[in-house]
């Protein structure tokens, strides 16, 4: 059976550095599709996207990732943070959401995108706050939301995401809630990925760009059969130190060497963009 894989580039319109490194990409052709952050300091900048010619995802939010500078809360919503903007700390989200305002926060960041002129081809979760992995069913929220406009979710239906994330494998009860939730999502008809792909190790454990692109190119070797998403946070520097940042340094350094997509032909794996996915 067949091999697909797409390769996403996240956050887009996080910050300058970001939204430059992005771009470059999608101009080049050296990734298949991007995803914005519509609630983040920089996603203005990111509206001018020609959806006929880019494949375009809103990259769906409940939190902030800097106290200090909130993003934006476009619903307005109370329990997600109102005027004070998307709040940082994961159990104040947690604990004080509510169901209704996380549709309505949902919404708000897709109409800010298609009232710009985007066409949106898929969505995905910010920081997995939609996976249900806080222990709130936000995942629920998000399949109504994928159902109603008729776009794929980015939900792997396979656990290998989840084993790589944590570094062993789920016990069997998670496995159960993880089919439970594939279910949820098959019943209401959203299409959802087979596997998904993302390194998940801090600057110090990845140690230099040759790991990280080592990490990658094995993904790619082992890609399961169906459809496999790769998506990454590329950036420019924002200084000359070695920080967390550097991480997005590195993945924009292997994104734009083009050494996945060489690496994707020699497996016989075809590249595709979300913009096909619901067609495969």
């Amino acid at each position: 059976m067949k091999k697909y894989l797409i390769i996403n580039a996240d956050d887009f319109g996080y910050n300058n550095e970001q939204n430059a490194a992005i771009t470059d990409l999608l101009s080049k052709g050296l990734i298949t599709s991007t995803s914005v952050l519509s609630s983040a300091p920089e996603a203005e900048r990111c509206t001018c996207l020609d959806g006929d010619a880019y494949s375009v995802g809103v990259h769906l939010t409940l939190n902030s990732d800097n106290g200090e500078s909130p993003w934006k809360c476009l619903s307005g919503a109370v329990s997600l943070g109102g005027d004070n903007g998307l709040p940082a700390d994961m159990k104040k989200l947690t604990l004080g959401a509510k169901r209704k305002d996380v549709r309505r926060e949902l919404e708000a960041q897709y109409d800010y995108l298609i009232s710009r002129g985007v066409k949106v081809d898929h969505a995905d979760s910010h920081c997995g706050t939609l996976y249900g992995i806080n222990g709130r069913r936000f995942y629920l929220d998000a399949f109504d939301f994928c159902a109603e406009h008729g776009i794929p979710f980015r939900f792997p239906k396979t656990p290998g995401f989840a084993e790589r994330q944590i570094g062993r494998k789920l016990p069997a009860p998670v496995l159960k809630i993880l089919g439970m939730i594939v279910k949820r999502g098959e019943e209401k008809g959203v299409k959802m990925l087979d596997d998904l792909v993302s390194n998940p190790w801090n600057i110090a454990k990845i140690g230099s760009c040759d790991n990280l692109r080592a990490y990658y190119l094995n993904a790619v070797d082992n890609c399961v059969v169906g459809v496999t998403e790769m998506f990454l946070p590329p950036a420019l520097p924002t200084d000359d130190g070695i920080s967390e940042w550097t991480k997005r340094v590195y993945e924009y350094e292997l994104l734009k060497s083009g050494d996945l997509l060489q690496r994707a032909r020699d497996k016989n794996i075809e590249v595709v963009s979300w913009k096909i996915f619901q067609d495969i």
